[in-house]
């Protein structure tokens, strides 16, 4: 008795595995099936020397991609390439499909070399997210970004294109926030939050402090690194924006000390003076 029990404990697990893998490769042929199937939709839409462009953000982001942007339980396919011919030529295109058929619904084509971003988030706090695409113009340019919303079946701006160098999306209670990071000089950035304000997206100094410490903890690393006066700019810039006054103060200080840079650290100063008086009254 005691080997059959043996024996029975010994063949359940493999029986359990077996059918585990066997979910797992139905799984990815099916999922592998729907992603031929969009391919194939999307190749209909764009000319034939055109190559896809997989993202470079977010992680595990394709060339095409696919969201229920109205939320009818059928879903829109964004996809992003370029054509051969015209590699500095970047181009995005939105499919939905009606009555069983598809059709192109929304275009954008724009200078650039890769697609830095292309992916959701709800930005404005209601529920439905918006679509986000950077699109990369180089190393030293940096990207540009656009914010867009579904409306009436194709897609509408809601935010004027800014440049970036990096970006991070910042969940706040109810939304997203878009944490742009712009190259100033070499390794050092100004950095502004954006967030929804019932209108467009536009700075927001509450969120921009509750992220000001990662903006400082990178900046303080650079300056323990190489005390330089470009450090102390985009510091002082940051904590202006934050609204450390007495901070910004002492890095303004440090920074005309130094021989470059003193145009700008007197723009930060008349900055500083200015909230300075705002504050009295």
């Amino acid at each position: 008795m005691r080997n059959m029990v043996c024996k029975g404990e010994s063949y359940l697990p493999k029986v359990l595995l077996l059918l585990f893998l066997t979910v797992c490769f139905q799984n990815r042929a099916f999922a592998e099936a729907h992603i031929d199937t969009y391919h194939d939709i999307v190749r209909e839409f764009i000319p034939m020397e055109a190559d896809l462009i997989k993202p470079n953000q977010p992680a595990g982001a394709h060339s095409i991609q696919v969201y229920d942007f109205d939320h009818d339980g059928h879903m829109e396919i964004v996809a992003t390439y370029r054509l051969k011919e015209h590699v500095k030529k970047l181009h995005m295109a939105v499919l939905k499909s009606e009555n069983s058929q598809w059709k192109k619904v929304f275009e954008k084509t724009e200078d650039g070399l890769d697609i830095e971003f292309s992916g959701m988030a709800d930005l404005t706090g209601d529920g439905l997210p918006e679509y986000i695409i950077g699109w990369g113009q180089g190393a030293s340019a940096g990207s540009k970004i656009e914010v867009f919303k579904w409306n009436n079946n194709t897609l509408d701006g809601i935010m004027e294109p800014r440049y970036f160098h990096k970006l991070e999306l910042v969940q706040t209670d109810n939304s997203t926030s878009l944490a742009l990071w712009e190259r100033y000089c070499c390794d050092a950035f100004l950095v502004e939050v954006l967030a929804w304000d019932g209108r467009q997206m536009n700075f927001n100094e509450e969120q921009y402090k509750k992220y000001y410490p990662k903006v400082e903890k990178y900046h303080i690393d650079k300056i323990k690194y190489m005390d330089a006066w470009f450090y102390w700019y985009t510091l002082a810039d940051a904590q202006l924006k934050a609204n450390y006054l007495d901070d910004a103060k002492e890095s303004i200080q440090r920074g005309l000390s130094y021989t470059h840079g003193r145009e700008e650290f007197n723009s930060l100063r008349k900055r500083l003076e200015e909230k300075l008086l705002s504050t009295q009254h």
